[in-house]
């Protein structure tokens, strides 16, 4: 049997010119594909030789011996050591006859000298690479017997002494990292902190003082959701206690945004029983502080503080006690060396439970407002100094005034900062 010539060969030329039509497209992934290999080669021995850099400089680092010889390990050369000494002189227009400046947390001498405070701190951050950490934060001064007055379980309330945080810490590698802390750390709640370098003003603000716990002991977590968006969540003793007066345990939780470079955003709350063998009554805070920059020298903030308390008010039983309280904040970095920075605020204690004014042996429905100027100026890069006029003003004559009391209270301070 024979077949036409001409249809077999155009069925040949066109089965070959289909088998071949896709060769250019397949040639073209097959360079794309040995071009991706020979970068992949590229990165992965320069990677090589990164880490064999690592490891010659390693090797030939210098180890450090103490006097005796022997060599020191290498996460003790991983802590940091800092701290710093903070001193005031605090005038008072009222000559109070006690010398002292009613209702402050810190700056209670008044027309006197204070050594508030000598901060060490030693810290072994952690990172990807070193997952496992500490932080001890010890003072010295009549701060440390501030914070020790309200904290149960470490000393006397006349130490001047306090081991104001001491934690274990360790970033175990779940998602983008889940922080944990063991042991005792300050608050996560108000817009400023323990230590005055830290802060725009030299006094505390009375949300600071009187609204918000100064430190917890306990376990705390912290996650980052998004690099924008932080989250943390705890268990400890409650407001300001190391040993416990009750069985019960609170709860804190924060969730902190910075939604643009310029804007801060963190809302927290504390929840559990705090009053002595009460497992039944709690006490709530809600704390909200915003913080916007506007530029580069100009910062904003405002903090907002609700507090209840249930069966709170000895003098009534069953009834709840509360407070709250707003303050605003304003710092204008002038030049390198000035800085001025503003405060006003307003307090109301309803019942008097957190100031414990008494008038005529009566709970006080205290109303208390304040307005701060602080100057700032860094005569040395590493020392700090600050003048500042306070004016209170409260809705009682609950301010010491030479041998009596006022409804006012105004103060002059000088504060000397060396940080290091």
């Amino acid at each position: 049997m024979s077949f036409p010539r001409r249809p077999l060969a155009a069925g040949l030329a066109l089965g070959f010119t289909l088998a071949f039509s896709g060769l250019p497209a397949w040639a073209d992934e097959t360079a794309e594909l040995k071009k991706e290999i020979s970068d992949l080669k590229t990165r992965l021995n320069q990677l090589e030789r990164r880490l064999s850099d690592q490891e010659a400089r390693a090797a030939e680092a210098p180890k450090v011996v103490t006097a005796s010889g022997q060599e020191i390990p290498s996460w003790v050369r991983d802590v940091n050591l800092s701290g710093f000494v903070d001193a005031s002189y605090v005038y008072n227009t009222q000559r109070p006859k006690n010398r002292a400046n009613s209702l402050r947390v810190f700056d209670t001498e008044a027309n006197g000298f204070q050594p508030h405070a000598l901060e060490i701190v030693l810290q072994k951050p952690v990172s990807e690479e070193s997952r496992v950490g500490f932080r001890t934060d010890l003072d010295f001064g009549e701060d440390a017997e501030v914070v020790g007055a309200v904290t149960t379980g470490l000393g006397s309330t006349t130490d001047e002494v306090d081991l104001q945080q001491a934690y274990a810490e360790a970033l175990f590698p779940v998602g983008s990292g889940l922080n944990v802390k063991f042991g005792k750390f300050v608050t996560l709640h108000g817009a400023e902190v323990i230590e005055s370098k830290d802060n725009w003003n030299f006094s505390r603000s009375i949300l600071f003082g009187y609204a918000i716990p100064f430190t917890h002991t306990g376990l705390r977590m912290s996650y980052q959701l998004a690099p924008w968006l932080s989250t943390y969540f705890g268990v400890n003793q409650g407001w300001d206690v190391v040993d416990d007066n009750n069985t019960g345990k609170s709860l804190e939780w924060q969730v902190a945004a910075t939604p643009t470079e310029k804007t801060f955003l963190s809302v927290a709350g504390m929840h559990g029983p705090e009053q002595a063998n009460d497992n039944r009554d709690d006490r709530h805070l809600l704390d909200v502080v915003l913080g916007y920059n506007p530029t580069e020298k100009l910062a904003l903030k405002l903090n907002y503080d609700y507090g209840q308390e249930q069966d709170a008010v000895s003098e009534s039983p069953g009834e709840n006690a509360s407070w709250h309280g707003v303050a605003g904040y304003a710092r204008y970095q002038v030049n390198d060396w000035y800085a001025l920075a503003a405060r006003a605020e307003y307090f109301a204690d309803f019942d008097g439970i957190r100031t414990a004014v008494r008038t005529n042996n009566n709970v006080t429905d205290l109303r208390w407002w304040e307005l701060t100027l602080t100057n700032e100026f860094k005569v040395f890069k590493d020392l700090i100094t600050r003048l500042e006029y306070r004016h209170d003003q409260a809705s009682d004559a609950v301010f010491n005034a030479g041998s009596s009391t006022d409804n006012s209270q105004d103060t002059i301070s000088l504060e000397v900062i060396y940080p290091f």
